[in-house]
């Protein structure tokens, strides 16, 4: 295993320790992890982890912090179940660990699957590069932005698209899509050529930014947005990281498209280490929040998929899935629920207009209970997980998600006894939010 090293720990930084019910919990822990080092941030020059660039994400770096301190040892296997962007994945892979994923998102899987192949000849990659950029010039000139949303240049179909994107911006998005889609290559080296262009899309050359929970509109139409340039510098940073990588050797790598609350798939080998982030309890969306990469690479063609998508996710609420979480009590799916969760749903349901909330805190933790016992036939007698979770407030009750996650991991009765909830470092979307790996183990 190579390159698996951590910074020394930094000095604990001073919080309150008290859990939510005004008692310590003596498995709380404070290690401090830079931002540099615990998110997205951390891969952004990092090779393959700078391809796709997922922000809500924690960083290779975070992931070498958890695997030391699972005490990895030559021979295990790691899972993430919520594969996200596939940052574990590729971690364990580059340092020559066998691992498997799964991610429910199909724009989420495409850009993983692809992250994972590292087989196509980089000389050849920056060959096509040419012959694209030969091909989408031509194409230009072919066509005029008067074929936009016509059979021969089809829009995204997605509700109101020229929202998202300016009409002239569109024009060459379309034309090189269209472009990489029939350009004559194999599909490893097609699935790179639309992954770069997804990876140019947001924020670069969508009428977006990321807010705290979701995209934003914004105003580009005084803004110099290019196509071409964006996307070649996208290309040419994977031929650049393909061809340093290239001496191996490499873990196996599997990430599988399915439900990780229930996934429909059979693997080779059981897990001994599991290393992940589900999403939070803030109403952030993975789904929601990918809308224009499922709908401009043509994955999605109904507005109304991604809202269906939401419905599935654990913490999706976007879409159909705040009208129906608007209505009636989501009851609890196991008696540790009832225990752990239900006392805060009541608060949160007391608050002004507070069952909406109630009943997605509710939904969330059910689902993460129906993920945890679903992972058992994946995962060996003797495993060991690291969960990294992110307190919230909800009506501004505060939801301590890693003490209630801890809780819940010994409560389902699948033999877990949680080690350490380590506070990493605190959110700054408030007081007492904090980023926490909740380390458990059979």
């Amino acid at each position: 295993m190579k390159n698996l090293k951590t910074t020394p720990r930094q000095l604990t930084f001073q919080l309150d320790t008290k859990s939510n019910n005004g008692n310590t919990d003596p498995r709380i822990s404070y290690n401090k992890i830079p931002v540099m080092k615990s998110t997205f941030k951390a891969g952004l020059d990092q090779p393959v982890h700078r391809w796709f660039r997922l922000t809500p994400s924690f960083g290779p770096d975070l992931v070498r912090e958890m695997l030391v301190s699972m005490n990895y040892k030559k021979g295990d296997t790691v899972l993430d179940p919520f594969a996200g962007a596939s940052t574990t994945l590729i971690e364990c892979a580059l340092n020559g660990i066998d691992c498997f994923g799964f991610e429910i998102n199909p724009f989420l899987h495409f850009v993983g699957s692809t992250c994972l192949n590292w087989s196509v000849d980089p000389s050849q990659l920056e060959n096509l590069l040419c012959k694209v950029k030969n091909h989408f010039q031509t194409s230009l000139k072919f066509f005029s932005i008067t074929d936009l949303g016509s059979g021969k240049l089809p829009i995204p179909k997605i509700h109101n698209p020229f929202r998202w994107w300016r009409k002239d911006v569109l024009y060459e998005l379309v034309v090189l899509r269209e472009t990489i889609k029939s350009i004559d290559c194999d599909k490893d080296e097609k699935n790179l050529l639309l992954l770069g262009l997804a990876a140019a899309l947001v924020p670069d050359l969508t009428n977006v930014t990321l807010g705290r929970l979701q995209l934003h509109f914004i105003d580009r139409d005084n803004d110099n947005i290019e196509v071409w340039p964006t996307f070649e510098r996208q290309i040419k940073e994977i031929i650049e990281d393909i061809t340093t990588i290239s001496h191996g050797p490499f873990g196996t790598a599997s990430l599988y498209h399915t439900d990780a609350t229930n996934p429909s798939i059979k693997v080779p080998n059981k897990a001994n280490l599991v290393i992940t982030s589900p999403p939070y309890p803030n109403r952030y969306s993975y789904v929601w929040n990918t809308r224009p990469h499922l709908y401009f690479l043509e994955i999605f063609d109904t507005p109304k998929q991604a809202g269906t998508l939401d419905m599935k996710t654990i913490g999706g609420t976007w879409g159909s899935a705040t009208s129906s979480l608007a209505k009636g009590k989501v009851e609890a799916d196991f008696p540790v629920i009832d225990k752990v969760v239900m006392p805060v749903a009541r608060k949160i349901r007391e608050q002004e207009n507070g069952n909406l909330m109630a009943n997605y805190m509710t939904k969330y933790f059910n689902l993460i209970g129906h993920q945890i016992t679903a992972m058992e036939p994946f995962v060996s007698n003797d495993v060991r997980i690291a969960y990294v979770v992110g307190c919230s407030r909800l009506k501004g009750v505060y939801v301590e998600t890693d003490v209630m996650l801890a809780n819940l991991i010994e409560g389902l009765g699948l033999g877990y006894k949680v080690s350490s909830i380590e506070r990493i470092r605190k959110r700054n979307s408030g007081k007492n939010l904090y980023e926490t790996i909740v380390y458990a183990s059979k």
